[in-house]
């Protein structure tokens, strides 16, 4: 599972600040254009937790470019989605879009809640939400994650920023839960959890997440690779760092 060789890191990360962190095309995407507009998807992006430089990425449309791109190409009616970490609602928004079936959407910070609910309401998703975090444990009532100035770092597993209790939810309390075969996972690192926990996830035939190398050694990761494997997870479709795995 390599995910960036050398070659591509000498032609990508000088496109990446250019284009998809430039403070100048920033600045003009938040205070005049104030609104990301893709396709026929009108979402507002008045964020208080995101630095003026990343709303170039609304302005060249690179947001989320990598998981855009898989689920844009990938889903389709038979996919029912559950999306962990909702983030603004743009990938929420493309993965109801192309299914047409409800979404369950899971993000659990606080200050991007608003900007998110009014986005799917906006796009006329149908969906339920939850500010909660999503797991496999009955009693564990909390978990703590740590909260960046940017809300695109917040992470269990990035040790930076305001550590905050969050409140836990267990995959048993979730009404319908196993009626939905899609997974989209892009929360910084918390795709490992999934992973490893794939066994209690019968209902997952399809599977998308972004993988944060960064937060991984490659003993780490290959051990990610190896729990796809060992549940009979095929790798169908891969841009850059974000997956597309298929159960067989």
């Amino acid at each position: 599972m390599q995910v960036f060789p050398s070659f591509t890191k000498i032609f990508l990360f000088p496109a990446y600040y250019l284009l998809h962190k430039n403070i100048f095309f920033g600045f003009i995407q938040k205070y005049l254009i104030k609104k990301f507009y893709y396709k026929n998807l009108e979402l507002e992006t008045n964020i208080r937790s995101l630095p003026i430089s990343n709303y170039s990425s609304f302005f060249f449309k690179t947001y989320e470019y990598n998981d855009r791109k898989l689920i844009e190409k990938n889903i389709n009616k038979i996919n029912k989605c559950i999306i962990i970490g909702g983030g603004i609602g743009f990938i929420p928004c493309i993965a109801y879009y192309k299914s047409k079936n409800k979404i369950l959407v899971f993000e659990i910070d606080k200050n991007i809640k608003k900007n998110l609910l009014i986005n799917l309401k906006k796009n006329k998703c149908t969906y339920d939400f939850y500010e909660k975090n999503l797991t496999f444990k009955k009693n564990k009532k909390n978990e703590f994650f740590y909260f960046d100035n940017n809300f695109l770092n917040n992470s269990k597993y990035r040790n930076n920023g305001e550590k905050i209790k969050i409140s836990n939810i267990s995959i048993k309390k979730i009404k319908n839960f196993y009626e939905y075969n899609t997974l989209i996972i892009d929360a910084e690192g918390i795709e490992e959890y999934f992973i490893k926990n794939l066994k209690n996830l019968d209902n997952i035939k399809y599977l998308f997440f972004e993988l944060h190398y960064d937060l991984f050694n490659k003993r780490e990761i290959l051990n990610i690779k190896k729990n796809l494997f060992k549940y009979r997870f095929k790798l169908i479709d891969q841009c850059f760092n974000s997956f597309y795995y298929k159960k067989i």
